[in-house]
């Protein structure tokens, strides 16, 4: 799916008529969502719900304002297979300690290109509910399945994060 969709995204986003590119991102799309059910998902989506119930947010661009912010959080825990991931996209050395950073930003600028928001900024009175958001994204059982454990106060870090 990684291989599909960091290699074809770009091209699409720069040849929207390109049809090998499109394919290869329904085939990548598919094998992500058959992925995602092996794996069950982690603290992107518990972040990205209370985002979509109180402030409309779609959800896919709620996934792709927090998901930079997760990556960074989690490279601690996993930092060999995000430099796998950013090796695959050709960002940096697999060794690099970086390349959580490195794969965040690549992150974000896909989203950015595709016309999603990069920050929570888009959501008026956030900074005030920021302890209701922490505490209900702790509540979501998606997070239990993050690489890194997460807490009401480190999701709360997370949001504060991705408000700038």
């Amino acid at each position: 799916a990684w291989n599909l969709l960091c290699r074809a995204f770009p091209v699409v986003m720069r040849e929207p008529q390109n049809v090998a590119a499109r394919g290869a991102m329904l085939l990548g799309s598919h094998l992500a969502g058959a992925a995602i059910e092996n794996s069950m998902l982690g603290a992107t989506h518990a972040l990205a719900n209370p985002l979509s119930a109180h402030f409309g947010t779609i959800h896919g661009h709620a996934i792709a304002i927090m998901l930079p912010h997760v990556v960074r959080y989690n490279s601690m825990t996993v930092g060999a297979e995000y430099g796998s991931l950013a090796e695959d996209a050709k960002l940096c050395d697999r060794q690099d300690p970086e390349a959580g950073d490195l794969l965040g930003m690549f992150l974000r600028n896909l989203a950015t290109r595709a016309g999603c928001p990069s920050s929570l900024a888009c959501c008026e009175g956030i900074q005030e509910l920021l302890p209701t958001l922490a505490q209900e994204a702790a509540l979501q059982w998606t997070g239990q399945f993050n690489p890194r454990p997460v807490y009401a106060s480190s999701l709360r870090e997370l949001y504060e994060c991705a408000m700038k």
